[in-house]
Formats: structure tokens, C-alpha cells, sequence
């Protein structure tokens, strides 16, 4: 009985460390641009690329209103929000990946710190 006892505790510890990891993780997940702070998220980059090639096609601006987190209404430049919120978005999948992989690998739930 302490076999499985043992085996759930550690079990829903590491569930609670994964939890943690996305939490602490998905908070990374903002961008400061133009006096804004937005949450990246793929709406946001996919509504950025979609509006990237759009005025590549049809010869329109390549700039916008968004509004923030706040809900303050942000003049933008498409293509320089994408680029921001392509790079945030890999930088910090690839920490969360790294983090999980490193969480995966611990045998018992007192080996991680997170």
C-alpha cells in the first residue's frame, strides 16, 4: 500500500510542478510595443501574419489599431508587432520545452525545482 501511496504523492506532485512550469511560463507570454503591452497568443500572430500578407497583396497599410491588455487602443506597425511576437513566442516555448524535458527526466518529485 505505501508502494502506491508513494507512487500517487510523487505522481501529483509532478503534476503540480508541470503546472506551475505553464503558469510561470505563460506569463511570459507579453510584449511591450508602443506604450502597449499585449498578451501573444496565435491570435494575435496568426491576425498579424494574416494582415502582413494581406497588404502585401492588396497594397494596403501595413499599419493598425489594436487594443492591449488594458483595452487601450495602440497604433501599431504589423509587421514590427509579428516580429516581436514571433520572437517571445520561441523564446519562450523553447525555455518551456527545455524546463520539461529537464521536469520529465527527475525520477522522484524532490529532485525538481521549480
Amino acid at each position: 500500500m505505501t508502494n502506491q501511496e508513494e507512487y500517487a504523492r510523487e505522481r501529483f506532485e509532478l503534476n503540480r510542478q508541470k503546472q506551475t512550469l505553464k503558469e510561470q511560463q505563460q506569463q511570459r507570454l507579453t510584449v511591450a510595443y508602443n506604450g502597449g503591452l499585449f498578451k501573444v497568443n496565435m491570435t494575435l500572430i496568426n491576425y498579424l501574419y494574416m494582415k502582413c500578407a494581406n497588404a502585401g497583396l492588396f497594397q494596403s497599410s501595413k499599419e493598425d489599431i489594436l487594443t492591449d491588455i488594458y483595452d487601450t487602443p495602440i497604433k501599431i506597425d504589423v509587421q514590427e508587432l509579428l516580429v516581436l511576437a514571433d520572437q517571445r513566442w520561441k523564446e519562450v516555448h523553447n525555455d518551456w520545452l527545455n524546463q520539461y524535458e529537464e521536469l520529465k527526466t527527475k525520477r522522484k518529485a524532490g529532485d525538481v525545482e521549480v
